[in-house]
This record gives C-alpha cells, structure tokens and sequence, in this order.
C-alpha cells in the first residue's frame, strides 16, 4: 500500500526542528507564471507559526521568559487549540500566564519545542485552527 504524505502549499509549515533552529516552510505562490522553488526560511528565535501567519521574533526566549502578555499575539490569531513549546524539554508554566487561554475556552497543549512541530505540521493538514509558540532558545 502507497502512502502520501498530505501537503497545503498554501501554509506556513515546519520542515524541521533542531535547538536553536526551526526551518518553516513558505506558502508557495500558486499565482506565479511558473512552478517556484520551495522557500524555506531558518529561524534562531521563539516564534508563532499559524497555518496563515508567522510572527518569527516572539520575545520569550525561555519558558522563565514567558508572561501572560506574550499570549495576547496568538489569541489575536483566533486559534481553536494552542500547541506550546517549552523549549528542549517539557515543563509547564503558571497557570496565571494560561487563564487567558483557558477562559477563552482555547486548547491548550504544553510539549517541548520539538513535539509541538511535530505536532503542529499534523494539525495543521488536518485543517484544524492551529497556532503553535514555539520557545527556540539560542544554543
């Protein structure tokens, strides 16, 4: 049996994932007069990654780093689950940097960073609403 491994080149994607840095995939232009390479762009900082917006210097650089504040972008992106990756390994923050998530009503998943874009990539071509911050601490 053959399988396909699904693609929207429409989307924001996450080719790959080592600490320090994340390689995200650009939506193609499916408007150009000709087929164009596959634009893939490496970033060395935190980022939000949604299926139609990359924000790619989100300021925590550490889960230490991260305040409810940093939330207020991906909530604007209007997700119906957040994928939070916490850098190398898992560990899990306050529940008062969550709560305007979780009153919200919005999914919240902590992994580390590496799981989340695994993660994300999934839903992502499930077509689900996904945003994912991605804690990518320099080496």
């Amino acid at each position: 049996m053959k399988f396909n491994q699904e693609r929207d080149f429409t989307s924001y994607s996450i080719r790959a994932y080592s600490p320090g840095a994340i390689n995200i995939t650009l939506p193609a232009n499916l408007e150009a007069d000709k087929p164009q390479p596959v634009e893939v762009r490496t970033l060395t900082r935190s980022c939000i990654i949604s299926p139609k917006q990359l924000i790619d210097d989100w300021a925590p650089n550490s889960l230490d780093e991260l305040l409810a504040e940093h939330l207020q972008a991906i909530v604007a992106l209007a997700p119906e689950v957040v994928l939070l990756g916490t850098g190398e390994t898992l560990d899990f923050p306050g529940a008062e940097i969550l709560a305007e998530l979780t009153s919200r009503q919005i999914g919240v998943e902590i992994m580390d960073t590496a799981a989340a874009c695994r993660t994300y990539n999934i839903l992502m071509n499930e077509g689900r609403q996904v945003v994912a911050g991605l804690i990518n601490p320099a080496e």
